[in-house]
């Protein structure tokens, strides 16, 4: 009896390289952490020393890599700024000031390009830390920083492009502007002052006030005001509920459409009510000594707005001063609508 071979699946195939490229890179990581030292610890100190901006550099892959730790850098607490080498030599050099300090990514450390740029740059701006393979290089040479990558072969199946590589020139970009995070002190609250429509800049950067219904949007009436007075200004307002203020304007209570509900149950001579014996009426239990409805203050963060609302089992909140004057509403929906989910 025969048997018949079964054709390898592509598919399995497909997965068993990826599982390889991850492992090697993973390999090559492992071997990175292993090596850092001295100077990328250096690298912190001569750039915060410097007080300037941070040039990186790098061409090619590297040159994409280079441009994501600009990014990262600078938004992380360290002014830096991509710049391409050939550009450089064309005239973009002009950005560079004295004490400048520059980060060049290169593989072999023998790219013409990064070579020649780097020379150039020494004689108008500040030191130069290079990443790169260890051994003699050009690059090398003229860095008075060397951040080691080791060496090691690209990933399969041709091991020629830049993955393994790249990978490690990745972590080292990231290493270092974590490490300047740390040393500067950067809170998260400057990273959401640098990312304020990010998620993490609108929870920490939008308070009440920037969300809330003020001004003309305000629904306010004065507590001896009518009743029909009390609806028509919940009507034009379209929040579903109007402030109910004393004399000296401080707030007595909110009037929602869920109390005009319960009002309904226990009065039908609206046309003798007042707002303020409206409200009163409305309570849940009228025999309760009226409590002051609670206020949030205009600089309370609105993500712990929306935690009042969800805790309390409540759709909004009054904004007031600090003298109990009502200043806008803050719904959950705007909330939410603001992506504080």
């Amino acid at each position: 009896m025969f048997r018949v071979n079964k054709a390898p699946d592509p598919q399995e195939r497909f997965v068993r390289l990826a599982r390889e490229v991850i492992r090697e890179e993973a390999a090559a990581l492992e071997a990175l952490a292993e090596g850092v030292s001295r100077p990328l610890a250096d690298a912190v100190e001569l750039i915060i020393k410097s007080g300037t901006q941070l040039v990186v550099t790098g061409l090619g892959k590297s040159g994409l890599i280079a441009a994501k730790i600009a990014a990262t850098l600078a938004s992380t607490g360290t002014p830096a700024r991509y710049l391409h080498p050939v550009e450089g030599l064309h005239g973009d050099l002009g950005i560079v000031q004295e004490r400048d300090p520059l980060l060049a990514f290169s593989k072999s450390g023998h790219t013409d390009e990064i070579v020649r740029f780097v020379g150039h740059f020494k004689r108008i701006g500040g030191s130069v830390i290079a990443v790169c393979e260890p051994g003699k290089s050009p690059l090398a040479d003229l860095a008075e920083i060397v951040i080691e990558i080791p060496k090691r072969a690209e990933t399969a199946p041709l091991r020629l492009a830049p993955t393994v590589s790249t990978t490690m020139m990745l972590a080292v970009g990231d290493a270092l502007a974590m490490a300047l995070l740390d040393a500067r002190g950067f809170k998260a609250e400057q990273f959401a002052v640098f990312h304020p429509e990010g998620s993490l800049g609108r929870r920490l950067l939008l308070r009440a006030k920037d969300v809330m219904h003020g001004g003309d949007e305000l629904p306010r009436v004065a507590a001896e005001a009518t009743f029909n007075d009390l609806i028509l200004e919940m009507t034009r307002k379209h929040i579903g509920m109007a402030c109910i203020v004393n004399a000296d304007g401080t707030l007595l209570g909110v009037f929602t459409d869920g109390d005009l509900r319960r009002l309904q149950t226990r009065t039908s001579d609206f046309a003798r009510l007042s707002a303020r014996e409206a409200w009163r009426l409305s309570r849940r239990d009228p025999n309760d000594v009226p409590v002051p409805h609670s206020t949030v203050a205009p600089d309370l963060p609105a993500v712990e707005c929306l935690q009042i609302m969800r805790d309390a089992q409540i759709t909004s909140l009054v904004v007031a001063n600090a003298d109990k004057a009502p200043l806008g509403i803050v719904r959950m929906q705007d909330l939410i609508r603001a992506g504080l989910e």
